[in-house]
């Protein structure tokens, strides 16, 4: 008897206990769900409703709206206003007498935007980021090889394009949301849509070639780089700081060079269109046959990219002189190609 007591007694507890705890527990709340990058955008009018009417006027508030994955670098209204626009301005457009306007924003835009959610700590690393705009090879072109974006660190800071004396912008908050469909950083100013000269600022490993370009003896080169065009491009085979350290040391290949001598050395380095590989190890596609020769604004000197990969064979040296470090570093006007070496001309 004493026994079955016990057991009973343990019964009744274990009873109260799971009664109790069954009262006591909360039932499981819902969880809201994640709202996207233009839902967040739109709940906070103050600093981003220009943002947002951008978006609806040039339709990619649908896009952004939509399933995916995408960083929105969004510039601030006192951004927008800075650059000269504002809702009331955005709002007014109308097509079809307002096309090439709507067009151009559209592009602007897109220009913010890169097709992978991607947080801080993934950007801090730097380097090249394809955005979702392009080089136009027409007024009318709506697709094209898609702009580069270029991150670094300063100190704390994430900068992207070299910052705002280069058109690009400070990271003001990073992180600020994270949506269903990507990430959210506010910026201090609108991208420029980059050119070729403004890609080459904004990497401090092509300082060296900036400062040549720039130079009160190369302003013809610096010109044909600034004439170029989406539509009449020039592809840049830019050597690097360390190449350029290498060809101005002891006996280095620039040594001795004339002014004009080093305008056709740099000339050599350059080639009529928007020229690009098919990926970072080849610089022809898949199915090519022959290796790929390059008419410079050099001429008549040519180099030679070798079949299949991404090395260049020059006049002089007759075998690899150099390999493309970067590929397809893309601006408005044109491509850039880093090199580890400065190319030699067969004359000069």
């Amino acid at each position: 008897m004493k026994i079955k007591n016990q057991i009973l007694s343990f019964v009744a507890i274990l009873v109260v206990a799971l009664t109790t705890f069954s009262c006591s527990t909360d039932e499981p709340k819902e969880v809201a769900p994640l709202k996207s990058i233009v839902e967040i955008a739109k709940a906070d009018p103050a600093k981003f409703s220009i943002l947002v009417d951008a978006l609806k006027k040039t339709g990619l508030e649908t896009t952004l709206s939509s399933a995916g994955s995408y960083t929105v670098f969004a510039p601030t209204n006192a951004a927008f206003t800075a650059a000269g626009y504002t809702s009331a301005g955005i709002n007014a457009l109308t097509a079809p007498a307002d096309n090439v306007a709507i067009a151009t924003l559209r592009l602007i835009l897109q220009n913010h935007v890169i097709g992978l959610g991607t947080k801080s700590n993934d950007l801090v690393a730097g380097g090249y980021f394809k955005t979702f705009g392009f080089i136009k090879t027409t007024s009318t072109a709506t697709s094209g090889a898609n702009l580069n974006l270029y991150v670094s660190k300063s100190g704390n800071d994430i900068i992207l394009n070299g910052g705002a004396i280069n058109g690009g912008a400070k990271i003001v908050t990073a992180d600020l949301a994270v949506g269903n469909n990507g990430v959210l950083h506010s910026i201090d100013n609108i991208l420029k849509l980059p050119t070729i000269i403004d890609q080459i600022k904004s990497n401090p490993n092509l300082s060296s070639l900036l400062a040549v370009v720039t130079s009160a003896q190369q302003t013809s080169v610096l010109a044909t780089l600034n004439a170029a065009t989406g539509s009449s491009a020039v592809t840049v085979y830019a050597p690097d700081n360390a190449a350029f350290t290498a060809a101005t040391a002891t006996a280095g290949y620039l040594v001795g060079k004339s002014d004009a001598q080093v305008t056709n050395i740099l000339r050599y380095h350059l080639e009529n269109g928007n020229k690009t590989s098919s990926s970072a190890t080849s610089f022809t596609s898949s199915t090519a046959t022959a290796d790929v020769s390059v008419s410079t604004l050099f001429t008549p000197n040519r180099f030679t990219i070798l079949l299949g990969t991404v090395k260049i064979k020059d006049g002089v040296v007759g075998t690899t002189n150099a390999n493309i470090k970067v590929t397809n570093i893309q601006g408005t006007n044109g491509v850039i190609q880093v090199l580890d070496r400065v190319l030699q001309p067969t004359t000069l």
